[in-house]
């Protein structure tokens, strides 16, 4: 309700908003549990474990690959219901949300307007797909480019740069949207939404943004879920929506 306030006041056009759980093993945490039950059910993401760090992540953050770079851009979410008419219909519904529309529009221009200074063409679909998980369904959009033949020292750092942190996980302005978050977020993000990834000799590589996550210490983890704030946000279905993205993780530890 506090972000959607600074938002009708005109300070903030977005702002991506988390939380966080703890859970408690009577023994330590085998991350190998975790990470085979993540691949086996979200084939479709890059599962990921980097110093305790474990998750599946949906969102590609940047690929470049001798030129070429891809973003994937996700924002704007429906749970799934298990019942495969009553998804397609859900699908339908969310491509024509409003809302989930706007949202995706503020992520895929923040992404768009980072790549345009480094790329002679880029290509950006006029309407997202939908992306279906197994517990929940997004609005994607692939972002990608030509790198600019004369400048030859682009590579994946300095793209991350001008990336990250990008609407899909902080918010539109940026900055005031980072403001927004330090003042009503109440927990330390870690590395929760940083980029997660591997990076070649050459300066090509890819990362994801680490989402559906959690941070294993010892018999302890602690996982990470947010939503997208827009003007048209009902704080109640964005907490049903946070609860849903916690459910991947949770499926995985059980």
């Amino acid at each position: 309700a506090q972000a959607v306030a600074k938002i009708h006041s005109g300070d903030i056009e977005k702002v991506v908003l988390a939380r966080d759980l703890t859970a408690t093993s009577a023994k330590s945490i085998d991350e190998r549990f975790a990470l085979r039950n993540l691949s086996s059910a979200y084939p479709s993401t890059w599962v990921f474990s980097v110093a305790g760090l474990i998750g599946a992540t949906p969102e590609l953050l940047l690929r470049l690959k001798r030129g070429m770079v891809t973003s994937r851009v996700l924002a704007g979410t429906i749970s799934k219901s298990g019942d495969d008419a009553r998804d397609l219909a859900l699908a339908g519904s969310l491509a024509r949300s409003s809302k989930d529309l706007e949202e995706h529009e503020y992520a895929v221009r923040s992404v768009a307007d980072a790549l345009e200074p480094f790329c002679s063409s880029t290509n950006i679909p006029e309407t997202p797909f939908v992306l279906h998980l197994a517990n929940v369904m997004h609005l994607a959009t692939d972002v990608t480019g030509a790198l600019i033949e004369s400048k030859s020292n682009i590579d994946v750092f300095t793209l991350l740069n001008q990336l990250h942190p990008s609407a899909a996980v902080c918010g539109t302005p940026t900055d005031k949207a980072a403001k927004v978050i330090s003042e009503i977020e109440t927990m330390s993000r870690g590395r929760y939404a940083g980029p997660v990834g591997w990076i070649d000799a050459r300066g090509d590589g890819e990362l994801g943004i680490a989402l559906r996550c959690g941070q294993i210490s010892e018999n302890t983890i602690r996982l990470y879920a947010g939503c997208g704030i827009v003007a048209g946000s009902d704080p109640e279905k964005e907490l049903a929506e946070s609860e849903a993205k916690f459910s991947a993780m949770k499926s995985a530890l059980a």
